[in-house]
């Protein structure tokens, strides 16, 4: 039976200088270079889109109702996450495994999860010819980014660091990573976008205030960022909204009277294009608007199929993290049924044919 001290000289006792530099180097540095990217933009398009649903999820159970304030309040923690767990590596020892393992494994868990989404929607191959988004546009794709992190949490895991004396004032390292990491994320200051109103010509119409209800001009200061909890739109007034009144003037007469379907679409997007060509293709029987999202590769655009359509745009600036497309069904001003899955065929025909609530029939 070996001895205490030769069984502390045995490699897998000390630890080795790969996982040393692991821990206390490279995952630290891979996680602020993710955390920078986001710092930068503020763009909260770069999220995957499980982390945004989780994000829409429980504004609806606190309740919340500014969207957009919970969404950038969460994009700004996860940052500030990421940076703290990467100043602890590199600044407490004892700390850095388990901070690089648990961090590694929630990245894992996400990309899989968002995996598993892009391939139910767009096929397999989404999942090696996507994006991931963590790096802004030069991402890897999701497959590209998960053996990544695999090789560095399998690398953590069993490469053990070199065991090191925690340094004095660990607790205070901590802190100073805490209050760092929440400093930085929260003191960046978000970007507002100013428009520039389009004076009138003979060609272009007066855009002076409009007399509908509740819609007033149209804004002029614009969030960096706008999100749409659409399904929560259901039983109030369209114009009640932030996003749906940044949808370009003039706005049809008949906006706050008639029955009408608003499909907010993307140019480049096979699923709006879909959409639009089965439900609104030739003579329509319901007044429909469609509001471009413009934030799109003109390369890819694809023609308009709805022809009857009022055609509108949102303005360009913003980031809209929305997935397109969305068909909603309004009358009288008030929204009445949401479809943000235009593969589900029934409930598209829902939503076309929802009805007014009983109390609001005449």
């Amino acid at each position: 039976m070996p001895s205490p001290q030769m069984t502390d000289n045995l490699p897998s006792h000390r630890g080795s200088l790969i996982g040393t530099l692991l821990v206390r180097l490279v995952v630290p540095l891979w996680l602020l270079a993710g955390a920078s990217v986001k710092l930068y933009t503020l763009n909260p398009k770069l999220l995957p889109e499980p982390v945004l649903l989780v994000v829409r999820d429980s504004a609806r159970l606190f309740g919340i109702e500014n969207l957009n304030w919970w969404l950038g309040t969460s994009l700004r923690t996860m940052i500030a996450v990421e940076i703290m767990l990467a100043l602890i590596m590199i600044s407490a020892p004892r700390l850095a495994r388990f901070a690089a393992s648990f961090i590694l494994t929630i990245f894992l868990a996400v990309l899989v999860a968002t995996m598993a989404m892009d391939a139910q929607r767009d096929g397999i191959s989404a999942i090696w010819n996507g994006s991931c988004g963590c790096f802004g546009s030069v991402s890897p794709p999701p497959l590209g980014m998960f053996a990544i992190d695999a090789i560095l949490l399998l690398g953590v895991i069993f490469f053990r660091p070199i065991r090191e004396a925690n340094p004095p004032g660990r607790f205070l390292s901590v802190l100073a990573a805490v209050a760092i990491g929440f400093g930085l994320a929260f003191s960046m200051p978000a970007a507002k976008i100013t428009l520039i109103p389009i004076a009138p010509t003979e060609t272009t119409p007066d855009p002076a205030p409009q007399t509908m209800d509740g819609w007033g001009t149209m804004p002029t200061t614009l969030e960096s960022f706008y999100v749409a909890d659409f399904e929560s739109w259901v039983g109030t007034p369209l114009a009640s909204h932030p996003l749906a009144r940044l949808i370009s003037r003039p706005l049809p007469d008949w906006i706050d009277t008639d029955r009408f379907h608003v499909i907010f679409y993307r140019g480049d997007c096979e699923h709006c294009h879909t959409l639009l060509e089965d439900f609104f293709f030739g003579s329509l029987d319901t007044k429909a608007i469609a509001v471009a999202i413009p934030d799109i590769d003109p390369a890819n655009a694809m023609p308009m199929p709805c022809e009857e359509c009022s055609l509108h745009t949102l303005p360009e600036g913003p980031q809209y993290v929305i997935a397109t497309p969305v068909l909603l069904t309004v009358e009288r001003g008030t929204v009445l049924a949401v479809c943000e899955n235009s593969e589900d065929q029934a409930l598209v025909v829902a939503t076309l044919a929802a009805p007014l609530p009983p109390a609001d029939e005449s």
